[in-house]
């Protein structure tokens, strides 16, 4: 960027760069070109923020109109997702669902008054924006007897995260059969994780078929069992154990897994609680109480363990940004650098990374470099 522009259009430019909606990126680069220099100098720059700013609005008419042709949806079914991740709370009625998303996001959603609708709230934490989605209470596991059930499902289905919220004064096994039945015949698998099951559909050649061990039947009983499935052709890769199951799943391209969690709710107005065996080895399992803050805390750690993500913050002449950069496990230099900026890559020199307890505490990197969680990092390019 050049250094002679004002500090108002470098502040306008740096509000696109943090922007996490593409209404605030549009609102913040039109305000970079009101108030930018125009000079030979910034001629360059000022066409490719023009040329961003042109897609941008070209995606927003392109959202609109998709949302026109999306006949009998309600407004409150069309959600953006915003934020570092989007996860959707579940629960039967009464489950302290709602008590749970007010706490989290400052929410003041009235207790008891049923909905019909979702809501939706940012749960900051330690850096990282959850988008929650608090949907309508389940109470069937035939999503077709749920109202706005199919809208409900395909929702959950684009959703980052599954929090399973079971209240410990009802009966557990029902409230568990119920959301995870309402899931699983959606197509929404949550209780166990994605079968090491590679396939690539082919139009011709037939089957090929490796690791067949894996599954314990020899390579002809597979092929006539994807036979039975009217697949003919194709490279069917297995690679872990497995189970026929797993691979009727791992077939169908309109199953998805999901990761999960579960969160029982109202443990401090029962004295014991039996649970289903092995339930809390299927899905990581916490107890939440709007009573103590802690609870607040070891939701966050297990949204962020569970999903894989690590902070990352930026340092810029002396200041460390208050929001992190929000990668997966194993990013390196590079992914933050792109995510700042692409110029950030192409114009790259080096970066200096801070990170606590290490022998080293200042470290000269280059791009390839695997970031780990709270590290502090300062990108410097070529002017």
């Amino acid at each position: 960027m050049p250094t002679n522009l004002t500090a108002e259009a470098a502040a306008a430019y740096q509000r696109y760069l943090e922007a996490r909606t593409v209404e605030d990126k549009i609102k913040a680069l039109e305000e970079f070109i009101a108030l930018a220099p125009k000079h030979k100098g910034t001629e360059k720059l000022l066409k490719q923020v023009k040329k961003t700013l042109t897609k941008l609005k070209l995606s927003v008419e392109k959202r609109k109109a998709l949302s026109k042709r999306t006949t009998g949806t309600h407004p409150a079914f069309i959600i953006q997702k915003e934020g570092d991740a989007q996860i959707s709370l579940i629960g039967v009625p009464a489950s302290g669902k709602t008590t749970l998303f007010n706490v989290l996001t400052g929410s003041k959603i009235q207790i008891g008054k049923k909905s019909i609708f979702p809501s939706v709230g940012i749960f900051r934490f330690s850096g990282i924006y959850f988008q929650l989605i608090d949907f309508p209470s389940i109470a069937s596991p035939n999503p077709s007897s749920i109202l706005h059930g199919k809208k409900i499902m395909g929702l959950i289905r684009n959703s980052d995260l599954v929090s399973i919220i079971i209240d410990l004064t009802q009966d557990i096994q029902w409230q568990l059969d119920t959301l995870i039945g309402a899931l699983r015949n959606s197509k929404i698998i949550v209780d166990r994780p994605l079968p090491p099951i590679k396939f690539e559909k082919r139009r011709k050649g037939g089957l090929k078929i490796l690791g067949a061990d894996y599954i314990g039947y020899s390579e002809e009983d597979i092929a006539d069992i994807l036979r039975s499935l009217n697949v003919s052709n194709g490279l069917l890769e297995i690679y872990g154990p497995a189970t026929i199951e797993d691979l009727t799943l791992a077939l169908d391209d309109s199953t998805v897994f999901k990761p999960a969690i579960i969160v029982f709710t109202k443990s401090d107005l029962v004295e014991s609680v039996i649970l289903p065996e092995d339930l809390c080895t299927k899905i990581p399992c916490i107890s939440f109480s709007a009573k103590k803050p802690e609870s607040i805390k070891t939701f966050g750690n297990l949204l962020k363990n569970k999903l894989g993500l690590i902070r990352v913050w930026t340092r810029k002449r002396d200041i460390i940004k208050e929001r992190a950069l929000v990668l997966k496990e194993g990013a390196t230099v590079r992914d933050a650098a792109e995510k700042i900026h692409t110029d950030f890559v192409k114009k790259f020199r080096y970066a200096i990374i801070e990170r606590k307890n290490s022998k080293i505490p200042k470290m000269r990197v280059g791009l390839n470099f695997k970031l780990e969680d709270d590290d502090i990092l300062s990108i410097f390019i070529k002017e």
